[in-house]
């Protein structure tokens, strides 16, 4: 995700104001003839099925419930097997990312490739079609051109994400196509299914919940002042533009809770875009998912990852599952306001594999136990930090003096300390790109916290990533290929799931042992070797996922598992 998003500045309007501004509020929108102002609120508020429901149970194997608790629930409607599809949908709107402008068609999401960088609009120099979407919407888009174009001066003066903008813009646009097909108070809410591709209306977008009244009043500012602008730019160039500021900033919130990352650049995930997918949406999260979605140009894709039995909920997963527990309820009540109460996040600590993220090994000799922190019955409890193990149920706190059992530098809440301003140190000079110094620090980080934090700690898995691609940009695929193996073996063992992450680093391998067999270093009888562990069956398994863009779930033969290449993922960035 890219580090502009996370300055991020959304603001979602109060619902009322003073009675002076109201009255001027409904004569303006009066004098606009919005046909759709009552339905905003109406259906965002709604707990019922999406207007386009029955097409998608008439398609595909889940409905939508109320359960307590949960709201709105996918459920299956009847036994699924693993690598079935669960859905197919096309964005109902999308924008690029800014820093991926030029990678991609900014209407059909179909990638660039050198040989065809795509059509630039010259009028306002953001936007990139391939040829064939040029022909179709090049008259369209030039309507909003100047509206966007504007858009990066707006968002950087009001201090709001400039691509938040862009697909509120979007969005508006389809609410006032919709005036414009008919003078009618009424219109078909439906979708359709072309194919086997669910085509959403708009209607079904404004069914999805905003959350607007868990966003901070400094975010609801700076949107709003940015709304406000950005509509008093479209309503002077833009025809029959059918929005007010309120509009917009409903739009926004609605992008903010539910928008999904799509797209990928090259062999490697990465988010290029994000789309608003308001059946995708309908399934809640998981930090046990059942189900994993991937993007191909601009539609999504829902599988399920495992067998699921009739009348089970249908579980996404919405953050990077590789993180403590605490680290991800925070993030998930945060931005998607919510408490996770998942099978993961409820199983008690001392038997979860979440203890191993966060867990010191036990000090107590002959003890292979983790000392884990544990929660304090109020803030101001003492001592400020507890942690037991979780096999001997020996107790450490602050309060112990340094010449039982450890010094005190090395207490765990210390260790956990340096640990992390160490990993924060080495990370720094990966980003600056100075590869050889951050491998070395790296690889020191990893030497002296070995054998103290648990060998799935977070701070340990996290330092894997940066140092294997240190060894690959500095041609050292052999010392690549063993820390990706550290990479696959912790994330098998903690995910035990397909994920996006598992089936990335299986393409790594394989690429990897690939550079190895091409190397003019390497002998006849080592080349050999290595071609054999690039065709074997995982690494060919994960080849194959990669190429189809998880149309299938692939097993490969000798290792029982299913690899799915994964490229969408929720944007938590908008909150």
């Amino acid at each position: 995700m890219e580090e502009s998003l996370q300055q991020l500045s959304i603001a979602v309007a109060p619902p009322t104001a003073n009675a002076e501004s109201s009255k001027l509020r409904k004569r303006k929108k009066k004098k606009s003839k919005s046909k759709l102002p009552s339905s905003l609120n109406a259906l965002a508020n709604s707990t019922s099925s999406l207007p386009s429901q029955k097409c998608v149970e008439a398609r595909f194997p889940w409905k939508v419930v109320i359960r307590s608790g949960r709201g709105r629930c996918a459920i299956a409607t009847r036994d699924i097997k693993a690598g079935e599809l669960i859905v197919s949908e096309q964005a109902l709107a999308f924008v690029l990312r800014s820093s991926y402008r030029t990678a991609a068609c900014h209407n059909c999401c179909k990638d660039f490739t050198e040989a065809s960088t795509g059509i630039q609009c010259q009028q306002c120099n953001h936007s990139f079609f391939c040829e064939e979407c040029w022909q179709v919407t090049q008259n369209l888009h030039r309507d909003c051109c100047p509206v966007i174009r504007k858009i990066g001066d707006i968002a950087a003066q009001e201090d709001c994400d400039g691509d938040l903008l862009r697909l509120a813009l979007l969005l508006g646009l389809k609410r006032s196509s919709l005036f414009n097909e008919s003078s009618k108070e009424s219109f078909d809410s439906m979708g359709e299914i072309k194919g086997d591709v669910l085509v959403p209306s708009f209607h079904d977008a404004m069914g999805l919940q905003t959350h607007r009244n868990k966003i901070s009043a400094s975010w609801r500012s700076s949107v709003r002042k940015a709304c406000e602008r950005l509509v008093d730019h479209a309503a002077s160039q833009i025809s029959d533009f059918q929005n007010s500021a309120e509009d917009l900033e409903y739009l926004a919130a609605l992008i903010n809770a539910n928008a999904h990352g799509m797209g990928a650049q090259g062999v490697h995930n990465t988010d290029i875009a994000i789309g608003i997918f308001p059946f995708v949406s309908m399934l809640n999260h998981s930090c046990r998912p059942n189900c994993c979605f991937s993007s191909d140009r601009n539609f999504m894709h829902v599988r399920a990852t495992h067998d699921v039995r009739n009348n089970t909920e249908l579980c996404l997963s919405y953050i990077n599952l590789y993180e403590a527990r605490d680290t991800r309820r925070e993030q998930l009540a945060t931005t998607k306001h919510f408490d996770c109460a998942c099978t993961r996040c409820t199983e008690p600590l001392t038997s979860s594999v979440d203890r191993f993220l966060e867990g010191v090994v036990c000090y107590v000799k002959g003890c292979s136990g983790v000392l884990v922190k544990q929660p304090q019955e109020s803030p101001a409890a003492q001592p400020p930090e507890l942690w037991q193990c979780d096999t001997c149920s020996g107790i450490l706190d602050a309060t112990l003096s340094s010449g039982q059992v450890r010094p005190l530098a090395e207490r765990p809440w210390n260790l956990v300390y340096y640990a992390q301003e160490r990993l924060s140190a080495a990370n720094l000079v990966y980003k600056e790109r100075r590869f050889k110094e951050a491998r070395k620090l790296l690889e020191d980080f990893l030497l002296e916290f070995t054998g103290k934090l648990h060998p799935l700690h977070v701070l340990l898995f996290d330092a894997l990533t940066p140092l294997m691609n240190c060894c690959r940009v500095l041609g050292d695929a052999e010392g690549g290929t063993k820390v990706c193996r550290n990479i696959i073996n912790s994330l098998e063992k903690v995910l035990n799931s397909p994920c996006i992450e598992l089936a990335n680093f299986y393409l790594c391998l394989g690429e990897m042992y690939s550079e190895r067999a091409d190397s003019v270093d390497s002998s006849a009888i080592l080349a050999k070797r290595y071609k054999k562990q690039d065709s074997s069956p995982h690494a060919n398994g994960v080849i194959l996922c990669h190429e189809i863009r998880v149309h299938t779930v692939v097993h490969p033969l000798k290792h029982g598992r299913c690899l799915i290449h994964v490229l969408g993922s929720p944007v938590n960035e908008f909150t």
